[in-house]
């Protein structure tokens, strides 16, 4: 029998992560099926933040607020601007690891997740922090 031709989108982590697309799927996924195509590359930027924060996890203060150590709780949105700031702008390590920190802070203090959110993509699309 002949092999069957894919029809259809491509996996949309591909277009993202590559030749790793399918192992962040299964990642992800873990046999729940997402809302939308959008929630995918969300969850796939989030992941893509968390070795980064997870290197220099000693150094920073309050990184619990964002991401526990089972890397089962984040808080994704905030997670998903990082990971976009180091694939799709290519920002260097060391400025995702500020952002992650001022993130913590204003977090500690006070500010809701949307408006750290906001900042972070506002500064990442402008470069104006």
């Amino acid at each position: 029998m002949d092999e069957k031709r894919g029809r259809g989108r491509p996996k949309v982590s591909e277009k993202i992560v590559g030749s790793l697309a399918s192992k962040y799927e299964t990642i992800m996924t873990n046999g729940k099926d997402f809302r939308s195509r959008r929630s995918i590359s969300d969850t796939v930027y989030a992941m893509q933040a968390v070795p980064i924060l997870l290197e220099v996890a000693s150094e920073i203060e309050g990184l619990e607020l964002i991401l526990k150590d089972d890397e089962r709780y984040m808080c994704r949105s905030i997670m998903n601007q990082l990971g976009r700031m180091s694939l799709a702008e290519n920002y260097d390590k060391e400025s995702v690891i500020t952002i992650a920190k001022m993130a913590i802070y204003k977090k500690q203090n006070g500010c809701s997740v949307k408006e750290i959110e906001k900042y972070i993509r506002h500064g990442r699309l402008t470069g104006q922090w």
